[in-house]
């Protein structure tokens, strides 16, 4: 497994993220993380937590990765750990320790998979998750609108019925039961139970559509 630390990469000692594991009360894996700066938002607010921020494009990763490793008091957050990887080939050290796992706002190969329930991302993502976990998925709902990017244009519009009818089978082969999935205004984050959408809130003006799952054993 190859960590960002700073602006580099490095491969940890064995049991480092045990040892984190250990001392954590709940383990958050944020999956597509992108830049980090959610993961690195929730891993300050909460300290007791881990947070695995987990991205194959760890370049953009590094200035988050800079401002975690300071003191705390200056804002660092040795709780973090950025992990650079793509879902659908999630290092084994990842396997099983998510309490957590959230996929916020994704974009290209993780979209397509998420929206699509395609084998190997909702594989990757039950891997990273303990039994009994809880995921998290949300989209904005504008990339459906016009003028609908050119990456998306064949991609089904992620909606509460197409869950229901399509992608809910298909992310319960792999392990995941839907639990819900509704259309939700930034204004109305507040209200959902959910890590990140405690720390978003009405900040953001994205109508967005929130799906839950729990993990449980494949079909």
């Amino acid at each position: 497994m190859q960590v960002v630390q700073g602006k580099r990469l490095v491969t940890p000692d064995g049991d480092a993220l045990d040892t984190l594991r250990a001392g954590a009360d709940r383990v958050i894996v944020d999956v597509g993380t992108g830049d980090a700066r959610t993961a690195y938002r929730l891993a300050r607010a909460q300290p007791d937590w881990l947070v695995v921020g987990v991205d194959p494009a760890w370049q953009r990763m590094t200035p988050t990765s800079v401002r975690a490793a300071r003191k705390p008091a200056k804002g660092g957050t040795p709780n973090l750990v950025l992990v650079n990887a793509a879902i659908e080939t999630v290092p084994a050290e990842l396997y099983g320790i998510a309490d957590e796992v959230l996929v916020l706002m994704p974009w290209g190969k993780l979209l397509r998979g998420v929206v699509h329930g395609e084998a190997d991302v909702c594989a990757g993502l039950r891997r990273v998750a303990r039994a009994g976990a809880t995921l998290e998925i949300t989209v904005g709902t504008s990339i459906w609108r016009d003028p609908v990017p050119l990456e998306i244009r064949e991609l089904p519009e992620l909606t509460p019925e197409y869950v229901d009818t399509v992608l809910a089978a298909r992310l319960a082969a792999y392990g995941w039961r839907v639990t819900g999935a509704e259309v939700v205004s930034g204004a109305e984050m507040d209200r959902i139970s959910s890590s990140w959408a405690r720390r978003l809130g009405s900040a953001n003006p994205e109508v967005v559509i929130h799906v839950r799952g729990t993990a449980v054993e494949p079909d």
